[in-house]
């Protein structure tokens, strides 16, 4: 929650500028050039930013200011002195105001997308990012998965925090982007870290999210996901999913603009599946008196409603149904999402990483839509999804205990090295399982692990940790390998 401007420039943004509404207190009005919300990371010089309303809010603002802080932000006034205190109505989003102000407000001067939901914001991203390109349009991206400057991957940037989503702008504008695309999930639209970030375009995928997180019902999520739309600009235009009853329940009561997608109701953008197969599939996609045919290596309705939803955003912006239906069939992969394996065992494997039910079930019914054969779904543990939607179901957890490990699965352990005996159980027991599921079905059998790699992808990265598609690549050749030797 930090943000550092260049230390070189010899004059700041005044803190009284970047938030007009505040009521300053104490001192006089200070010009700053960073700022903060952590007080460990508080430099002499810093706007402090009190992102909390409770006791120990006094302590942290004097905490911050012995550390030199050179300005107070809060939604209260504090017992600190010596400092101008600023005193807003919601100190969250004067963070991200004040993030905006300091780095010029980079986000009026480009084209700004901002994509929110339940499920698909990193598909609807990846694919809008090869549209446009395709378009021969400079992009940059940034979701919960990678972060991309025009094409080239970028450091790793969670665009979840107030100076993240700043600084991710301000450097896809310094790099000569005229369009930045960004997810934004539930969390950080509940922390308002992206309030000073006008879009231009603001496309909600779903809201049929089925999972509460933490104390907050499923509503409660709906509707903070629901408000991604107030940070649409004065002539901005909402892209929403026709097929989700609250959405279109949000596009009831909307009164500005709006593209919707779909391909169950009635829709601006829509689409008709004409081939499924294992490995690919073809539909028709309809824009106006438009259509187009569109082949993808990537399977499923799901990918159909994304590529539908990053189409219509792609519309928006005069982009040709021609590099439209280019732009999504250069789309081989999405890391996570129906990721499909074939190592020449005459069983395909897919991993989604998609741990909800509503996830789960999209992934099983995706999977049971392109195989004549039994669907085996491989889960951390039994659901009422996987008992309803697959033919059997492997559990991995446990499975080290009463399963006897295969060579394949010995030797993919030995070349992972893993040192973290945690991180080697949860990789044992999912090589396992894996294993299992592959060396039991039949030629045309579709195996499905979903919904094993549900960790937050922070500390995914913090961790190293081996994903489950590095795992199950190297288990099907070392598979295919033994299969050989045998023969």
């Amino acid at each position: 929650m930090l943000l550092r401007t260049d230390p070189s420039p010899r004059h700041g943004t005044l803190v009284s500028h970047a938030l007009p509404a505040a009521q300053q207190v104490g001192v006089a009005d200070v010009p700053v050039v960073s700022c903060t919300s952590q007080v460990d990371a508080v430099r002499p010089g810093d706007a402090f930013v009190v992102c909390h309303s409770d006791a120990e809010a006094g302590a942290i603002a004097q905490a911050a200011v012995a550390r030199g802080a050179a300005a107070i932000v809060a939604d209260q006034l504090l017992p600190v002195f010596g400092v101008p205190q600023y005193v807003v109505d919601d100190a969250e989003a004067a963070y991200s105001k004040l993030c905006h102000a300091i780095l010029g407000n980079p986000a009026g001067e480009l084209n700004a997308v901002a994509i929110a939901g339940a499920h698909g914001k990193t598909s609807i991203a990846l694919v809008l990012d090869s549209i446009f390109h395709a378009a021969g349009k400079n992009v940059a991206t940034a979701t919960n998965q990678f972060t991309r400057i025009d094409g080239h991957r970028a450091r790793f940037v969670l665009p979840n925090t107030a100076p993240a989503i700043a600084e991710f702008i301000d450097e896809s504008l310094a790099s000569g982007c005229r369009h930045a695309v960004v997810e934004l999930n539930e969390p950080t639209l509940g922390r308002k870290a992206a309030t000073a970030a006008e879009f231009d375009v603001v496309c909600l995928a779903n809201l049929h999210g089925d999972r509460a997180n933490g104390d907050r019902s499923p509503q409660a999520c709906r509707d903070t996901m629901a408000s991604a739309l107030d940070l649409l600009s004065p002539q901005g235009m909402a892209v929403l999913n026709a097929d989700d009853s609250y959405s279109m329940r949000i596009l009831a009561e909307y009164d500005g603009p709006a593209l919707t997608f779909g391909m169950h109701h009635p829709a601006d953008i829509s689409a008709i599946v004409l081939e499924q197969h294992v490995n690919e599939q073809v539909f028709l996609i309809t824009i106006g008196d438009e259509s187009a045919a569109v082949r993808t290596k990537m399977v499923g309705e799901t990918h159909v409603q994304n590529c539908l939803a990053a189409a219509a955003i792609a519309k928006i912006y005069g982009v040709s149904l021609v590099d439209i239906a280019r732009g999504i069939e250069q789309v081989a992969v999405v890391p996570g999402v129906m990721h499909r394996f074939d190592a020449g065992l005459g069983v395909s494997v897919f991993v989604d990483r998609g741990h909800s039910p509503v996830a789960k079930g999209s992934a099983l019914s995706a999977a049971r839509e392109v195989t004549s054969g039994k669907v085996i779904a491989v889960v951390d543990g039994r659901c009422s999804v996987t008992d309803a939607l697959a033919d059997r179901t492997v559990a991995t957890c446990g499975r080290v205990d009463d399963e006897v490990i295969t060579d394949a699965v010995a030797s993919v352990l030995a070349a992972l090295d893993l040192s973290d005996d945690g991180q080697l159980r949860i990789v044992t027991e999912r090589l396992s399982g894996i294993a299992r599921a592959i060396l039991t079905a039949d030629q045309g059998d579709v195996v499905i692990a979903c919904g094993l790699d549900a960790t937050d992808p922070t500390t995914r990265r913090a961790a190293a940790s081996v994903t489950d598609e590095q795992i199950i690549h190297t288990l099907m050749y070392e598979l295919a390998q033994q299969q050989r030797d045998a023969a």
